[in-house]
């Protein structure tokens, strides 16, 4: 079970986290380093020093994470990642079509990850609930709360038919993953893939208009597939910078 869901078409916290993605994390490079640095400071443990930091890392995550204010500033994540969603729909230099007089446009998950990860941390680092936990641990867990975001928007498969609310009038109407938009090298696993973002008029989607935006995404997916993996790339660098 992830820690965010999208319900009634908008993305929420569950109010909790889960310990699977701590317990993938400690298999990494990285995760093995931070509890080894944990476990050189206990002196013994009957089920060995390494069990024993795990538990008490999660243990410490867990715990901040229902600290106030910091459970509460989690909550208010979700709407600030829809709404950098939003935002970067007003970019001049990414895929765009216009319906009528509403905007389609196509946003890179290594445009949108980025943007949220550069803004959580900026609100969220210098929490007191996360002083206890070393660097690494915190980055973890701030890192993992973005990708539990872009998890939660993927398994609802949004559509014309069942957009996820963004901001200012923008709804999330699609979401495709595979296609390579970032260098793998410095983007990970957010270099892949992309979401629809549609200008939602206010008096709704009736039929007609919503087969119209249907048939404009599987054209836009098209046309990008059709760029060379440099393009897209491209593209991204240049909508990164205004």
């Amino acid at each position: 079970m992830g820690w965010f869901q999208v319900s009634n078409g908008r993305l929420e916290y569950r109010g909790r986290i889960t310990r699977e993605p701590f317990n993938r994390w400690t298999a990494t490079t990285e995760g093995t380093a931070a509890v080894a640095r944990v476990a050189a400071g206990i002196r013994f443990s009957l089920f060995g020093r390494s069990h024993a930091a795990r538990t008490r890392m999660w243990r410490a995550i867990e715990a901040a994470s229902r600290v106030e204010p910091l459970a509460t500033a989690i909550t208010a994540e979700a709407a600030r990642y829809m709404e950098i969603l939003a935002g970067l729909s007003y970019a001049d230099a990414l895929p765009r079509v216009h319906l009528t007089l509403h905007r389609l446009v196509l946003v890179p998950r290594t445009l949108s990850a980025g943007r949220a990860r550069t803004a959580l941390f900026g609100r969220l680092d210098a929490s007191p609930a996360l002083a206890g936990l070393d660097e690494a641990t915190r980055a973890f867990f701030l890192d993992q709360l973005v990708v539990e975001m872009d998890a939660a928007i993927q398994r609802s498969s949004p559509s014309p038919k069942r957009p996820v609310q963004a901001h200012e009038g923008w709804v999330c109407v699609g979401i495709s993953k595979g296609l390579v938009w970032g260098d793998p090298l410095w983007s990970g696993p957010d270099g892949t893939g992309h979401l629809f973002m549609y200008e939602l008029p206010r008096t709704g989607l009736p039929r007609r208009e919503r087969k119209a935006l249907e048939a404009a995404i599987a054209e836009m997916a098209g046309s990008v597939s059709a760029l060379s993996r440099q393009e897209r790339i491209d593209l991204v660098r240049a909508a990164s910078v205004r």
